[in-house]
């Protein structure tokens, strides 16, 4: 097997200058950064970020958080000659790989014992896998079967009465005074139509009066109020439309907003 060398040069690059990967697939919580930034201030740069060429600039294949954690600073960077769908492939098996060497925690822990750490957060990590707790990752961890929870909050309404009008299953008045406002204004053509888009986002929607209209509606208007969420009857069919991820979301924007409601 022949293998070739990729790399076509080390250069020094301001950090802000580097394209991040669109398609990077890692996220990196609070304690990971602070553990980052604790590294570098006491070691400094001791590896280089990975990047190709592209007609844009130099795209990030591994060092994202780096990179974000240093913006103004000239770092390292090893530049390949590699395409996109080599890139691609790259960026999907580094980190992968590397999970899959497994730990030989006494060595570990001795080179712990001699290593004195400056920084908190170097310290809360490398104590938090001292003594046998850092784990052997043979196998990558593959994310849950179901990523969808089921333990939302809906709202279950019997309906009752007759079949509602239209008009009354839904409170445009706050939307519609928004709508009115940014008609009123001089505005870009599209940046309008991107706000009259968003002021839908209040109109308010009577879910007690919507269940009673879809209870005496055709086939064909339940249908669609099912696929739009207006009502949920089918519950898996629900997570496949991708309301039940969503749901939380909108709940957790709307008590981050409103905390007292």
């Amino acid at each position: 097997m022949q293998i070739r060398n990729r790399i076509k040069e080390l250069r020094q690059v301001k950090a802000s200058e580097l394209l991040p990967n669109p398609r990077n697939w890692r996220r990196h919580p609070a304690g990971q950064a602070d553990a980052l930034r604790g590294a570098l201030a006491e070691i400094g740069y001791a590896d280089a970020l990975i990047a190709y060429e592209t007609d844009e600039g130099l795209m990030l294949i591994d060092g994202h958080l780096r990179a974000e954690t240093t913006p103004d600073m000239e770092v390292p960077v090893l530049v390949t000659d590699l395409d996109e769908g080599e890139a691609n492939k790259l960026l999907m098996t580094l980190d992968p790989l590397a999970a899959m060497a497994s730990a030989d925690t006494d060595t570990f822990d001795a080179l712990r014992q001699m290593t004195t750490v400056d920084s908190d957060a170097l310290k809360e990590m490398l104590d938090a896998i001292t003594g046998g707790n850092l784990k052997s990752l043979e196998a990558i961890q593959k994310p849950p079967e179901n990523p969808y929870t089921q333990t939302v909050n809906i709202p279950i309404y019997t309906p009752t009465g007759p079949q509602p009008s239209i008009d009354e299953l839904r409170d445009r008045q706050t939307a519609d005074k928004l709508v009115d406002e940014i008609r009123q204004a001089d505005l870009p053509v599209d940046i309008q139509q991107f706000l009259l888009d968003a002021a839908e986002r209040h109109v308010a929607f009577n879910y007690e009066r919507i269940a009673n209209y879809y209870a005496h509606a055709p086939a064909n208007i339940q249908a669609l109020m099912e696929r739009s969420a207006l009502v949920i009857i089918d519950y898996e069919q629900a997570i496949e439309n991708g309301f039940i991820r969503l749901v939380e979301d909108i709940d957790a924007a709307f008590y981050e907003d409103y905390p007292n409601a």
